[in-house]
């Protein structure tokens, strides 16, 4: 019998916050090195157990980006995912 091939998709485990907001500023800080265009703007939203919400953006990020990145980030989901009505 033939195993399953195992690929690693995240070398820490995406469920852990700190561990992946590390891994995406050492990508962040290598990016040009490796050929990609490089980040000038960063956005998140916080989600607290309780509900709280804790909005953050970084380098040149002011409301208005900050919230055509929600908008641009919606439709990359919508695009992967599939629209909600289906």
């Amino acid at each position: 019998m033939k195993l399953a091939e195992v690929h690693t998709l995240y070398e820490t485990n995406c469920r852990a916050i700190p561990d992946m907001l590390r891994q995406s500023a050492d990508s962040i800080v290598t990016e040009v090195a490796e050929g990609y265009s490089p980040t000038v703007a960063m956005f998140a939203i916080q989600l607290a157990e309780n509900g709280d919400i804790q909005i953050y953006g970084w380098g040149d990020c002011d409301n208005m980006r900050a919230l055509a990145m929600v908008e641009r980030g919606k439709d990359k989901l919508l695009s992967t995912f599939g629209s909600a009505e289906e």
